[in-house]
């Protein structure tokens, strides 16, 4: 993804302001996406027109941006959980949608 916007950290930093419902301090979300809080925060200053800050933090605004990126992101969950079930079938064990878990544990 990070050919479309830039750098790896940048689509961290848009993805994770699309699947979280809460505004998020910069250092909330560079501590999840493990870069640089200085670094998130400058990012996010050069998203202005997507992005907005508030007393409680920082909201992604632009509403078909936050749709392509959660539904991205929901693409890649998936994936992982069919990997993620795969391994353990081959391990003899059950796989996660047969105790009718929604997301990826």
């Amino acid at each position: 993804m990070d050919p479309l916007f830039g750098s790896e950290t940048r689509a961290s930093v848009l993805e994770q302001l699309a699947i979280t419902p809460r505004p998020q301090s910069a250092y909330r979300i560079a501590k999840t996406i493990g870069a640089q809080p200085i670094q998130v925060l400058r990012i996010l200053k050069s998203l202005s027109e997507y992005a907005v800050h508030s007393d409680l933090g920082w909201v992604l605004k632009d509403e078909p941006l936050r749709r392509f990126l959660r539904e991205s992101s929901a693409r890649r969950e998936e994936a992982s959980r069919h990997e993620k079930d795969e391994i353990l079938v081959g391990f003899g064990m059950k796989p996660s949608t047969s105790y009718g878990r929604l997301r990826v544990q």
